[in-house]
């Protein structure tokens, strides 16, 4: 597994990512690629070997199959009387910066007024590149921009379009709850000149993987798999959302009734709380259509579960990133009649004293 760091060049812009030097003298890596769930990354080396000085916190690194950019974010040293001292060292994917700004932060720069950030009618994954791009793309606040980070989004087809009121937080956990109301995921790609990549640009890429459930058929019979795990329950499916505010409450309903109406709750006091009495008229209907926004995409973000868990066998013929990639869609046929379309949400590296291996981990994709 070939990892390098990025340098930082001439400009001293570490975000400019111009490609360094390789990362050696490690006793082992871990390399792990996520869906939408932020990836990470661990090396172990020696203390004596110097990565501590060669991988400063902050830095950037990337991996030789991959466009993937990760940010070193720890250094850990344990020593004892009767060993070499060894360093830690760990980070996640580059979207996780936006753990480091705040929702509608562009906003409050313009005005000391307080005004709810609200995205347009729109698909989500237009939604989510906007949310992106007002928080780091930003020209009237040039302190708060990355000069060589761009959201993009190449996302086909149609969706749900409403407009969604986001409340204060960080604005990487906010495109979070945006990407899992269509099951999207997020992707960092360090600049390339390769097909669908940006010559220019490092992007942070709003995608859904590909279909490939007719051709990606991992089957037991087959010897695919070398475990499977499987639940059959409506346990914590729900069809029905009340959601409830300070002062007003609205109920969402998928169809079902009586017997087969399963309800939940979600709150929503955010929405009307900053209300000094209950809302009424315009101001009513407005709000109303906030909280059924929020109720319709909570009931979309569940699924049923019938696979709950399968582990891929080492002798499979399908190979990571030639035949299949993190976000795509595979088949699995296994015991019981059950066959079941997946998602690849995350794919595991490592490399160690007992050579290289890798897994992927699959769920069922969000309806």
């Amino acid at each position: 597994m070939e990892l390098f760091k990025f340098n930082v060049g001439t400009s001293g812009d570490p975000t400019v990512l111009e490609r360094g030097e390789a990362i050696n003298k490690v006793e082992s890596i871990m390399w792990v690629e996520r869906y939408r769930d932020a990836g990470e990354f661990e090396i172990i080396a020696k203390l004596s070997s110097g990565l501590g000085e060669f991988l400063p916190i902050g830095g950037l690194i990337s991996h030789a199959d991959t466009y993937e950019v990760m940010i070193v974010e720890n250094h850990e040293i344990n020593e004892s009387n009767d060993e070499d001292p060894t360093i830690t060292i760990t980070g996640r994917s580059f979207e996780t910066f936006l753990e480091n700004r705040i929702v509608g932060t562009n906003l409050v720069r313009a005005s000391s007024l307080i005004t709810e950030y609200e995205l347009p009618a729109a698909y989500t994954w237009t939604q989510a590149t906007k949310l992106i791009n007002d928080h780091i793309v930003d020209t009237t606040n040039p302190d708060d921009a990355l000069g060589n980070f761009l959201g993009t989004t190449t996302i086909p087809g149609t969706g749900v379009s409403e407009a969604r009121v986001i409340p204060r937080g960080n604005v990487y956990q906010k495109l979070l709850e945006i990407l899992a109301i269509d099951d999207l995921g997020i992707q960092s790609s360090r600049r390339n000149t390769f097909p669908g990549g940006n010559p220019t640009t490092s992007t942070l890429s709003v995608f859904k993987g590909a279909d490939k459930s007719a051709s990606i058929i991992f089957s037991w019979k087959s010897g695919d798999l070398s475990s499977v795990d499987y639940l059959f329950s409506d346990k914590k499916l729900k069809n029905s959302v009340m959601v409830v505010g300070r002062y007003i409450n609205t109920i969402v309903d998928l169809g079902p009734v009586n017997y087969d109406r399963r309800m939940m709750i979600l709150d929503a006091n955010d929405i009307d709380g900053n209300f000094s009495e209950p809302p009424t008229g315009a101001s009513l209907t407005a709000t109303l259509t906030k909280m059924q926004t929020r109720g319709r995409a909570a009931l979309k973000a569940q699924n049923r579960v019938t696979i709950s868990r399968t582990d891929i066998s080492k002798v499979t013929k399908f190979q990571y990133r030639r035949d299949y990639k993190v976000g795509d869609l595979i088949t699995l046929d296994g015991n019981f009649g059950q066959m079941a379309v997946m998602r690849v949400v995350e794919y595991v590296e490592i490399e160690d004293e007992n050579g290289e291996s890798g897994h992927p981990t699959l769920e069922l994709p969000g309806e």
